[in-house]
């Protein structure tokens, strides 16, 4: 698999500077490009989006393989070790709002829990790590961004990634996942957010195929619950 590119969004206290994020970014970097299909070919070789015969519903690939391989590349390849969730806390202190029309200062509880990442690691200069990869719709992607940007204004993190494929690989995908091309408006909002970080980076790695293929015989990458799937094959 192809690393394009890693898009540094802000980076407070100069965390890009640092060996530990030197060292994580060429690890994962490394992980990505590790993946490959067929298994032991060397490279990402993708089946070309395909129209289902006497359908209007497209054969594409799923992205958990991709994660899956990922994550299992930097934990026994490159020797990280996931460390759990993270917990954002229901507890912290909301913004002071106001109501209309009262005008009375309010403050809303939060009722809803975050998650966690997919791998959250700690360099061994202290810089903790956050990276998604992004595995389902668009909107998705904006929660993963959301909840990088929380992990680094409370501190909890110092560097948080979001990985995304790229239009061209996008395209053969499971039908609305998340990807660079759908994000790129929303840029320069995630960029403004720097303000409210004393410490931290965040970054959106985009990722490619090597290859496509229409060869019949090579089978497409396995499709969960990623993007529509789920729509897709109830359509199907």
């Amino acid at each position: 698999m192809k690393w394009l590119r890693t898009l540094v969004l802000f980076n407070e206290g100069d965390i890009m500077s640092t060996e530990g994020w030197r060292t994580v970014h060429q690890s994962y970097k490394n992980a990505i490009e590790s993946i490959q299909h067929p298994a032991h070919s060397g490279s990402l070789t993708i089946r070309k989006k395909a129209l289902r015969p006497d359908s209007t519903q497209f054969n594409r690939n799923g992205v958990g393989y991709l994660r899956s391989n990922f994550l299992r590349n930097m934990v026994e390849v490159e020797n990280w070790r996931p460390e759990g969730n993270v917990d954002l806390g229901r507890d912290r202190e909301q913004p002071a709002i106001r109501l209309y029309p009262t005008c009375e200062t309010y403050r809303e509880p939060i009722t809803s829990g975050f998650g966690g990442f997919d791998f959250l690691t700690t360099t061994p200069d202290g810089i903790r790590v956050a990276i998604e990869w992004e595995t389902g719709n668009i909107s998705s992607s904006h929660r993963s961004m959301n909840k990088l940007a929380i992990a680094l204004k409370t501190g909890i993190i110092q560097a948080g990634v979001l990985v995304l494929p790229s239009r061209e690989l996008y395209i053969h995908l499971t039908d609305r996942i998340g990807n660079i091309s759908e994000l790129s408006g929303y840029l320069e909002m995630w960029e403004s957010l720097k303000t409210t970080v004393e410490r931290g980076l965040l970054a959106i790695t985009v990722v490619e195929h090597d290859a496509v293929s229409d060869d019949v015989n090579l089978p497409y990458l396995p499709t969960g619950n990623d993007g529509r799937a789920m729509q897709g094959r109830a359509r199907g």
